[in-house]
């Protein structure tokens, strides 16, 4: 999709996030993350940004297509897929229920869960970007 200055704004800091987030959890095991208060938070926060990001994208595309607006992120997302500009809601309406738990549930987000998302969900940020990249 030829996206406009807005959204190629967003990606980029999207791309800075990941490459951040993924660089600092490389070696980082689960002890040392559970351990490490600070790591945990700005794992969250990054997520939480990265999230709106793609949820900010989302509304963005509605909007050039006259399509919107809608009434939550989760159906800022089913929206695209109606639009044909990505395949699939999962894994991106999973990323808002993050989201929402973080911002809404923040008294303490489960170490065990923000950890496998930092070790094994990061690439649906890049699969979002791709799947927008080539709509």
């Amino acid at each position: 999709m030829k996206y406009n200055g807005i959204i190629h704004k967003k990606f980029e800091l999207l791309d800075k996030y990941l490459v951040r987030l993924q660089n600092r959890m490389k070696k980082v095991d689960f002890d040392e993350f559970k351990g490490n208060w600070e790591l945990r938070c700005a794992c969250e926060r990054s997520l939480q940004v990265m999230v709106e990001i793609v949820v900010d994208v989302a509304e963005r595309i509605i909007a050039l297509n006259n399509a919107g607006p809608t009434s939550t992120s989760g159906k800022a997302i089913e929206k695209l897929v109606e639009l044909g500009v990505i395949k699939s809601a999962e894994p991106y309406k999973t990323m808002v229920k993050f989201r929402n738990i973080v911002v809404h549930q923040y008294e303490e987000v489960e170490p065990a869960i923000l950890y496998n998302i930092t070790k094994n969900k990061l690439k649906d940020f890049k699969l979002f970007r791709d799947e927008i990249d080539n709509a």
